[in-house]
């Protein structure tokens, strides 16, 4: 994908340069990525900062990702299917889209185009087919599918209803100050890391508002096992919500605290690669039935080991709490 800067962005930052010049094909922070990774120059030059300056008549050059083996072994789970909706157990690692349309990386949306044909809803956008609703790549557990328009509709109202209750278990650095508690904290998209966000105590309206329930199901030194329950669905929000309060959770490659880090591991401890952060519960009405719907998923393995380890190797005192 070959580009001029313009007289408009000329002064500007690359990565901004680069957003505006494809016509919103790629979003900043997949644009950043490929800077990040080696994937753009700039006049035929190398450049690897997402904020290097560009000018007027410069050549931007964005080369495409590229293309791993497929990983037969990495896709969802089915636990429910019927004409109108299927509820699928993801495992970590694999996205729920593509970044564009006809993005040959393995997805839970070309998982869906494979096995459902391609007249799936794309309300979400054409590279989201059947996609109602998003975990982070690194997340496992969790979500709903929408086979025709009125499901999805239907799905769609629900959350933004609130009515869909979802839960969440995570595995977190840090020491609870109490045994439940609610975040109600804004989020805003960080400028200086755009494919981040973080809290913010601005009611501008480039923020949107987010909540978000813990509780503590076990304690540990220097852990925790937490319950959340989002009201809201923002991006990355138990995520930001639980960095916030000294809770980041184990194995997240972006929202992390001083601190905490892979030297406070047990030496028997898994090896960490992947983020802690499983949807376990999932509760709707069907949209065709009218009936309510509930899924668990059992937490995954790695998650599991590591709590049994923490168990063993670091049982919380029992003055714990303050």
């Amino acid at each position: 994908m070959r580009a001029v800067v313009t007289p408009s962005l000329d002064g500007g930052r690359l990565d901004r340069a680069c957003t505006e010049l494809l016509g919103g094909r790629l979003s900043r922070s997949q644009v950043s990525r490929r800077i990040r990774e080696e994937l753009v120059t700039v006049d035929g030059k190398l450049v690897t900062r997402t904020g290097h300056l560009v000018h007027e008549g410069q050549e931007l050059c964005l080369a495409p990702l590229p293309i791993p083996e497929v990983d037969s072994a990495l896709q969802p789970l089915i636990l429910w299917e019927d004409e109108w909706l299927a509820v699928l157990d993801k495992p970590s690692g694999l996205p729920m889209h593509g970044n564009y349309v006809g993005d040959p990386h393995q997805s839970v949306a070309r998982f869906l185009e494979e096995k459902y044909g391609s007249n799936l809803p794309t309300n979400q956008g054409a590279e989201r087919p059947g996609i109602v609703h998003r975990l982070d790549k690194g997340t496992s557990g969790l979500c709903v599918v929408a086979f025709d328009q009125a499901t999805f509709m239907d799905l769609q109202q629900q959350f933004a209803d609130r009515t869909i209750q979802k839960e969440y278990q995570a595995i977190c650095y840090g020491r609870p100050r109490f045994k439940s508690d609610w975040v109600e904290a804004r989020l805003v998209r960080d400028e200086k890391k755009p494919e981040r966000m973080r809290v913010t105590r601005s009611n501008n309206p480039s923020t949107r508002d987010a909540s978000t329930y813990w509780e503590v199901l076990e304690r540990f030194e220097g852990f925790c096992h937490i319950l959340a329950r989002p009201k809201t669905g923002r991006t990355h929000q138990i995520r930001v919500h639980l960095t916030s309060i000294d809770l980041p959770l184990v194995g997240d490659p972006f929202y992390r605290a001083r601190n905490f880090g892979p030297g406070m591991f047990p030496a028997s401890a898994p090896r960490v690669e992947r983020t802690f952060l499983h949807a376990s519960t999932l509760s709707f009405e069907h949209p065709a039935k009218g009936e309510q719907m509930r899924f668990e998923s059992q937490l995954a393995e790695v998650m599991q080991n590591f709590l049994k380890v923490l168990r063993a190797d670091l049982p919380a005192k029992e003055d714990a709490w303050s």
